[in-house]
């Protein structure tokens, strides 16, 4: 049985008020986030984490349908490379396993299923942004899979009220339980 940490997206783009798709309020959980980094590595919990990468090119093309310039919803961000792609300063060189995708949902890594299966992992706390996004996708797949997800609410930020809210249900559905940041460092 194994825990792990599961950090989403944590990336300049997403959480920097300058960055190409700012999550509104990414900012604020900032302080959070450093504290469950450390705390994880304080512990010798591994850190799993997704990360955006984005290409551009028309290799690409059918599974970044995301971006603008394929006609999807968001303009090109976390674009492999950029300072954009990179983790922000509390997160950065945190992660034991890093997957890299082109959609929401991280399971679109095939390498993940095998490194879960791998390190056993029973439990899962997760943070990061999109709430309504990354993270609903991540947590509702770990979820199907046997593995009990602990979201930390205090450090997670989404897109839209409304779909944020849409999202946690969902996530509660599923089986996911909400906490805070104070639960894990207790």
């Amino acid at each position: 049985m194994t825990k792990i940490f599961f950090d989403v997206d944590t990336q300049n783009d997403f959480m920097n008020k300058d960055g190409l798709l700012y999550v509104p309020g990414a900012e604020d959980i900032k302080p959070n986030l450093k504290k469950l980094a450390d705390y994880a590595i304080e512990h010798d919990i591994p850190i799993f984490g997704s990360s955006d990468c984005h290409h551009g090119t028309k290799y690409f093309k059918d599974v970044e349908l995301e971006l603008k310039m394929w006609g999807g919803p968001f303009q090109n961000h976390c674009m492999d490379g950029s300072k954009g792609a990179e983790r922000i300063e509390e997160t950065k060189n945190s992660l034991t396993e890093e997957f890299k995708k082109q959609t929401y949902d991280v399971f679109d890594n095939n390498e993940l299923r095998e490194k879960l299966q791998k390190y056993n992992v029973t439990e899962a706390v997760v943070y990061g942004v999109a709430t309504d996004y990354c993270i609903k996708a991540a947590v509702t797949g770990l979820q199907n899979i046997g593995i009990q997800c602990f979201v930390v609410e205090d450090a997670i930020s989404g897109v839209s009220e409304e779909t944020t809210k849409d999202a946690k249900a969902e996530m509660i559905i599923a089986g996911a339980k909400f906490i805070k940041t104070s639960d894990i460092l207790k």
